[in-house]
């Protein structure tokens, strides 16, 4: 083993070890199907080869169809490692990112390095390092979106290894320089007569390197970077907001690229090989895959496909121009402040207060509260974070501005673009990671910089020195250990099968050679899996309500439905009024179904018999069907089993309950109300809240405890 092995060998075991510990806890922890949200949707791109939701995704498309073909699992499963592979690469950028930064620094003389005795410093650098990898694996959003089958792993990882690979490049750099100049100055301290010899014959130019005047060193490794992150935006289109911080660090380095014109051609032409990618999509759709979000086979729909035109009607806050508006006027509009509160403090204020009250009361602010390293990290961690902060930039200050040039960037910019209304505020959370990346980061820099601190005390007694490095590697990892036990119980999917199983029961519900209609992407995608990846049910048609004005969408229906959505399309009620012509065209041939979103969204005139956990457009002899219930599957639910909740899995448990009180309702009509009381007492068992609004609706009906008023005699 040569001398560079043998230095880097205790920092190859701690990697090794980062990534197993990582990657074995993802995988107990993992989601056994498909969740709720996108990820039934994108398993059913990957798995088909397909085009997913804007802005189509192609790399996580690609690579999930590569795990696809794994012999692991079945199903969702394999998708869902491939996030749990991801996301373990992206802890090891962590740990790959805070070791070079510290090793970049020249090491200080805290206690002179001997022969024979490691040095301290040395000894702990890789267990900062450590330590700011366990942070980000097992903080909150990251572990969570290690579990199942999304995007953001994909991109946390890509960021990461884009930062990395760039001070991999300065690193590169600033070692050739210095051995130019160590070879400079070794040619310095040659003879006297030999030197004025070569001053007289170059004019005095013999200090220039033997190379160009604006050469960029290592120029091939910012071709890979750019080439990366055109690739990197095939998958999430966030990474391009990283740019500031890539162009700030590029600058610092080799300040001259901007005056080398073919440097920027080849960096801006490997970013266009990167962004070739997206020529994946219209080839894609040209074969008509299951999953053809927007058909971008031609030019125009391509362009809607990439640029997200199909999310232009979705409503914006305003947050900042509100914010302005309200520091102009000193007033604060009422929908800007929070729900409960009073747009405008009780007495007047003025000055710097004033501001802090209109900004705290801002939807901005909100916005920009999505970011939560104290969440992610705990206080601890946030206060580490910043202590690292002042640390790198005493230290390690062009890649620690950097870091914090990214983090910025990232987070203003994610807000100022997406800008979400409050009641969408919550989609934007998971698009922060590649920050909380960086941010754990400067927590194993914030741990670097007190463990420097404590052994430069005790400096003059080298075994001292040794008892500090193993107290601090005890207690340093303290901060990852408790991340790993608090969020334990919130984010485990080891046993969460409630998406596919309320999947599965709805489509248990249907009758043979069903439509089904369906709204939300919660309620919908889970099925598009079960459907197209599980082939499930392959009779029943599927059609997802939002979808019915686009062209696109009409298109790609069974010849039989595309005559019934044939209307103005610019018309406001169109997704509508082709509900209406399919249901009339197709009622006598099909059992048509709504889902419990669909037929609590739209405005429908039909009349709608409760069907289990659908609603089924009555026709002529329908009757209850209670066995139905009877069939359904609620793992995780009423069976004891303790699984982390979220929203829609809370949404979830509501719809089972609100759909046997909706039964109750049914059969106090029919004056049945032994069966009415049975769905009421089963509702509760969904979803305990549903409690008081039956005992209210009982009390109004004058029903409760069978009271009924006595027949005149």
């Amino acid at each position: 083993m040569n001398t560079l092995h043998r230095k880097n060998f205790p920092y190859q075991i701690y990697a090794g070890f980062a990534g197993m510990t990582v990657f074995w806890v993802y995988v107990q922890t993992l989601a056994p199907t498909v969740s709720f949200f996108d990820s039934g949707e994108l398993i059913a791109a990957a798995y088909t080869l397909g085009v997913a939701h804007p802005p189509g995704y192609p790399l996580y498309v690609s690579l999930g169809w590569l795990f696809s073909k794994l012999p692991i699992g079945a199903g969702a499963y394999r998708l869902n490692l491939m996030s749990a592979c991801f996301a373990t690469l992206a802890a090891l950028m962590v740990f790959l990112i805070t070791h070079a930064m510290l090793s970049n620094r020249s090491s200080s003389p805290v206690a002179e390095p001997s022969r024979t005795a490691p040095d301290p410093e040395q000894m702990f650098m890789p267990v900062a390092s450590l330590v700011a990898a366990f942070a980000f694996a097992f903080s909150q959003t990251h572990w969570s979106q290690a579990l199942i089958a999304e995007v953001y792993s994909l991109n946390a990882f890509w960021c990461g290894m884009i930062i990395w690979l760039l001070f991999h490049w300065r690193r590169a750099v600033g070692e050739q320089e210095a051995k130019a100049g160590s070879s400079r100055l070794h040619s310095m301290s040659g003879s006297r007569a030999a030197e004025q010899n070569r001053d007289d014959t170059s004019g005095g130019n013999a200090a220039k390197p033997p190379r160009e005047k604006h050469h960029i060193p290592h120029a091939g490794h910012l071709y890979l970077i750019a080439f990366l992150f055109g690739i990197g935006f095939g998958n999430h289109q966030t990474i391009s907001l990283f740019f500031f911080a890539a162009c700030f660090l590029v600058l610092k380095t080799t300040p001259h690229l901007v005056v080398n014109m073919k440097a920027v051609a080849l960096i801006l032409a490997s970013l266009a090989l990167g962004l070739s990618i997206y020529a994946l999509t219209p080839i894609r759709a040209a074969q008509h895959p299951p999953v053809n979000w927007g058909n971008p086979s031609t030019w125009r729909q391509f362009k809607w496909l990439v640029t997200r035109e199909g999310y232009s009607n979705v409503p914006r806050g305003g947050g900042l121009s509100a914010l302005w508006h309200a520091v102009r006027t000193q007033e604060v509009r009422e929908h800007d402040a929070r729900p409960g509160q009073s747009p405008l403090p009780e007495r007047p204020v003025h000055g710097l207060t004033r501001l802090l009250t209109v900004f705290r009361q801002s939807l901005f602010f909100r916005q920009m509260l999505t970011f939560r390293p104290w969440r992610e990290f705990g206080q601890i961690g946030l206060i580490l974070a910043i202590v690292g902060l002042l640390y790198g930039v005493i230290f390690v200050r062009i890649p620690t501005l950097t870091v914090f040039i990214a983090i910025c960037s990232f987070v203003v910019l994610t807000i100022f673009i997406s800008d979400p209304p409050d009641e969408n505020i919550f989609l934007v959370e998971e698009f922060h990671t590649p920050a909380y990346l960086l941010t754990a980061v400067l927590i194993g820099l914030g741990v670097m910089g007190l463990a420097r601190a404590m052994l430069w005390v005790v400096r003059p007694w080298r075994f001292a020195q040794y008892g500090i490095v193993f107290f601090l590697t005890i207690n340093a990892l303290i901060l990852p250990g408790r991340l790993l036990l608090v969020n334990l119980p919130h984010i485990d999917r080891s046993r969460n099968y409630v998406a596919y199983d309320y999947a599965s029961n709805v489509l248990s519900s249907l009758q043979p050679h069903a439509i089904l209609f369906t709204w939300g992407d919660s309620g919908a995608f889970p099925l598009w899996y079960l459907q197209i990846v599980e082939k499930q049910r392959q009779d029943v048609i599927l059609i997802h309500v939002p979808h019915l004005s686009s062209p696109w969408y009409a298109d790609s229906l069974p010849e039989e439905l595309r005559q019934a959505v044939e209307f103005d399309r610019i018309h406001l009620g169109s997704s509508l009024e082709a509900v209406d012509n399919i249901i009339r065209t197709q009622i006598a041939m099909r059992p048509i179904y709504f889902d419990f979103s669909s037929a609590h969204s739209l405005p429908l005139s039909y009349q709608l018999l409760p069907h289990g956990i659908t609603y089924k457009v009555a026709a002529a002899g329908d009757t209850i069907q209670e066995e139905i219930w009877n069939r359904y599957r609620f793992r995780g639910i009423l069976d004891n089993t303790r699984i982390a909740m979220d929203a829609d899995i809370e949404r979830t448990f509501g719809m089972y309950g609100s759909a046997r009180v909706e039964l109750g309702h049914y059969y106090l009509e029919m004056d049945e109300l032994e069966k009415a009381a049975e769905q009421f007492n089963a509702a509760v068992q969904f979803d305990p809240d549903l409690g008081d609004h039956i005992v209210q609706h009982l009390h109004f009906r004058n029903k409760l405890a069978g009271d009924k008023p006595a027949p005149s005699p």
